[in-house]
């Protein structure tokens, strides 16, 4: 089985899985376990999640790096607040793909203007699973003696880098098939000012139209209160619409005199009086966020066998410790076919697709033969 599109939604509660499974099955146990169905079972494969190659493009320019407090990352050297967060937090979320190897994941970086420049049509470090060797490889391009310096070409850093994606191929042991991902960080405007707003959302819009697809993230950091010469956020969230991935929810055009009930269409993030460990801390949501947006819950039915009876598919989820768990049919927090008298695939639903998501180690197996479990 191969993992398909885009991931499900749903609400509602969970039903009565195992304790903290986020499931509305029963527990089965552990990675041993056939969930029950030994003696009926005719087919099974254990699916696989759907690749994300995320190119992170970060905002080097000289606003992201005023001398406030000291950098403990940089021997005591003076450090703007936001540079030392976006890199904590950056280093966090590398380190954690270390620890857990993901081959459906895929990091690079470009960073621009800084103390480092380096072309934006050019690779800055690459996309590639992270391992050791690239994790050192993408922290060093942020380390020190490197630092924020100089304007915001974040016009030619978008286009540039939206190029380079779209002719990426992934080399092993990264999987094929994948979903290409632009995130842009950043904490100002482009240097050209409206112009080049918005030929930065045009080239996002064409990118998310265009083929391969390409979807583009936006997190803005700054201070929406601020002249929209400074920090403009209605730019980002139209940066984040236009780029196929605004917030659920959200306002379009929203800023910082829209009701509280309101929220943004892209990742805001407002330094104020904030340490830079509070920042780091919501630089490390947002990263979050958009790996749990990109990940599919979405899995294809494999026909090559013959025709499948829809009422004899069972889903099974191992989590990382090895407890097996069956997911019911349930639009709610189970399972869900895309058409019930001819189904190509199955899509998790509510909490079942968020627990998944929030395990990288997690695994999904397809049972053919036996009588579908509801809740």
């Amino acid at each position: 089985f191969d993992d398909g599109s885009d991931a499900g939604t749903g609400g509602g509660n969970s039903g009565d899985g195992a304790p903290g499974s986020g499931f509305g099955g029963k527990s089965d146990g552990g990675g041993g376990d056939d969930g029950g169905f030994a003696s009926c079972a005719t087919a099974e494969a254990t699916a696989a999640r759907t690749p994300v190659y995320m190119m992170i493009v970060l905002d080097g320019s000289g606003s992201m790096n005023m001398p406030t407090e000291a950098d403990p990352l940089d021997s005591g050297n003076s450090r703007g607040k936001k540079w030392l967060a976006v890199r904590g937090a950056l280093y966090a979320f590398w380190d954690s793909l270390v620890a857990t190897p993901d081959p459906s994941l895929g990091v690079g970086l470009y960073l621009f203007s800084s103390t480092s420049v380096k072309s934006p049509t050019a690779i800055d470090v690459a996309i590639a699973e992270v391992d050791a060797t690239h994790d050192a490889a993408l922290k060093a391009r942020v380390a020190p003696p490197v630092t924020a310096s100089g304007g915001t070409p974040l016009k030619e850093s978008i286009a540039g880098q939206l190029a380079l994606l779209k002719t990426y191929t992934p080399a092993s042991p990264l999987l094929p098939g994948g979903k290409l991902v632009l995130v842009v960080m950043t904490d100002g405007v482009p240097d050209g000012g409206g112009s080049d707003q918005t030929a930065c959302v045009n080239d996002a819009k064409n990118a998310f139209a265009g083929t391969p697809q390409i979807t583009t993230f936006a997190v803005g950091v700054g201070d929406p209160t601020a002249d929209s010469s400074d920090y403009d956020e209605v730019f980002m969230g139209n940066l984040a619409v236009a780029g196929g991935a605004p917030a659920p929810g959200c306002t379009p055009g929203w800023d910082q005199s829209s009701p509280s009930t309101q929220t943004p269409c892209h990742l805001q993030i407002t330094p104020g009086s904030k340490t830079a460990a509070q920042i780091q801390a919501e630089f490390t949501a947002a990263i979050d966020t958009i790996r749990n947006t990109v990940s599919s819950c979405t899995f294809t039915l494999d026909k090559s066998s013959g025709t499948i009876d829809p009422s004899k598919v069972n889903v099974l989820y191992t989590d990382s410790t090895g407890t097996q768990t069956t997911i019911p049919q349930d639009p709610a927090n189970g399972w869900t076919y895309d058409n019930p008298t001819d189904p190509t695939t199955v899509t998790l639903n509510g909490t079942s697709c968020s627990t998944l998501k929030a395990d990288s180690n997690g695994t999904i197996k397809i049972v053919l033969g036996c009588a579908t479990r509801v809740p």
